[in-house]
């Protein structure tokens, strides 16, 4: 099965993780697989270093999972998902050993499909988001995991030590979960993976716009950072483009395919056991 290379020649990519002029380091990871076509955004909480190390956990754990393996649709959502939460175990088992109170991570992710070059697999917990451009109108994807959406009450109507804050992250101690849809693609589309270090300091009409009517997608995440320290950079900002030119043939698996992807459990294990030497933290 040509995994390696799937859609790989029929969309273009960009990507940046800046730290802005506010704070002194970045708590953002970014995970960007073309050949796997995966990619990710994690922002990391519970400041220090505590912060950077989650979220570097959470990508690195993703990476190891899918990195060179050759595996059919379901074999790899069950091997993501594994992933995502056995870093959240080592996560949790880190902050316990350092004695953090707080130390976790938001996860928004995108899985393609290497058999059905039209639909893809989302994943997130926390608030960072994913977004979606088609026809010039934006759209998010994701939900946000915070007390406000939560309560169903404004951010603004919080108290301010309420505001942002997360109901559900990777590495928080109890009641993680990861959430996770499945979404179509059609030509044309792109796909904005973000921290809130970028929504809350670029307006989603601005995204819209700056996506839909310039073709630099590297120059584009160059205005953002330009304009969000510009206006004092107050938090990490990152985020991972996807614009879709053209969609591949649909792929046709064979027999023996077919059946491991009805029986992800053989080939998950299997690459489980590879990746066993593996240690993040």
């Amino acid at each position: 099965m040509a995994c390696e290379t799937f859609l790989k020649n029929y969309r273009c990519t960009a990507s940046v993780s800046d730290v802005g002029t506010a704070r002194e380091n970045n708590e953002d990871s970014i995970l960007v697989m073309d050949g796997a076509g995966c990619y990710a955004v994690s922002d990391g909480m519970g400041g220090g270093s505590a912060g950077e190390i989650a979220s570097s956990t959470v990508v690195t754990y993703i990476r190891n999972a899918l990195n060179g393996q050759l595996l059919p649709p379901q074999c790899r959502r069950e091997l993501f998902s594994t992933a995502v939460y056995s870093a959240h175990d080592a996560i949790l088992k880190y902050a316990r050993k350092h004695e953090y109170e707080t130390m976790g991570a938001t996860l928004v992710a995108l899985l393609l499909d290497p058999w059905m070059p039209n639909r893809a697999d989302i994943y997130f917990a926390g608030d960072s988001r994913i977004y979606r451009i088609r026809g010039g109108r934006l759209k998010c994807l994701s939900a946000d995991h915070t007390v406000s959406q939560a309560f169903g009450i404004p951010e603004k109507d919080l108290p301010v030590y309420m505001s942002g804050v997360l109901s559900n992250a990777v590495g928080i101690q109890s009641g993680f979960f990861l959430a996770s849809e499945s979404i179509d693609i059609r030509k044309n589309d792109i796909l904005l993976l973000c921290s809130d270090g970028l929504y809350r300091q670029i307006s989603e009409d601005s995204m819209a716009s700056a996506l839909t009517k310039k073709c630099d997608l590297d120059a584009v995440l160059a205005g953002w950072v330009q304009q969000a320290n510009a206006e004092k950079g107050l938090d990490n900002l990152s985020a991972v483009v996807i614009r879709f030119s053209e969609l591949p043939p649909q792929y046709d698996p064979d027999p023996e395919e077919k059946r491991l992807n009805d029986t992800p459990d053989i080939s998950v294990k299997i690459a489980q056991e590879e990746n066993a030497g593996d240690t993040i933290i």
